[in-house]
């Protein structure tokens, strides 16, 4: 992997980790008003999260956890997972929901897909079948970070 490969993956790693670092306490403490829900889908979607009165903290918490974790670069594969819901609602809500084909939710999951592109290696023993069928052991598990 050349040098800048890995600069460049540190750097993206480090703007989205600070990106949902900032977002999460936006969540919990509520500093700054996102932009109003064009749609009368996108109020409700929203109302509905925020009436319940739990899950926008708990999303703070997440966001906040995993962008340290991404800016910090330990446990990145974990920050990764605990953020993949997540981005999938974002992309969801802005595309579906708002209907806007261009948007903040692009680049969003791009980032996220390059990341995790790149953290493939170290999810290889989650998606990794395995089974005692006709005599085969598990292979052990390595660490991979």
């Amino acid at each position: 992997m050349s040098r800048l490969h890995r600069y460049s993956v540190a750097v993206l790693r480090t703007v989205f980790g600070a990106f949902f670092a900032f977002s999460g306490l936006n969540h919990i403490f509520a500093f700054w008003q996102p932009p109003a829900p064009h749609t009368a889908a996108g109020r409700a979607f929203m109302a509905g999260l925020e009436a319940s009165g739990f899950v926008e903290p708990l999303v703070g918490v997440l966001f906040v956890y995993a962008g340290v974790a991404l800016m910090a670069a330990r446990l990145v594969p974990l920050a990764l997972l605990l953020l993949a819901a997540p981005i999938v609602v974002i992309f969801g809500y802005h595309f579906v929901t708002e209907g806007r084909t261009l948007g903040p939710h692009l680049p969003l999951l791009a980032i996220y897909l390059i990341l995790a592109w790149e953290e493939r290696g170290a999810w290889h023993a989650m998606f990794a079948a395995r089974g005692k069928a006709a005599g085969t052991e598990p292979a052990p598990l390595s660490p991979a970070f």
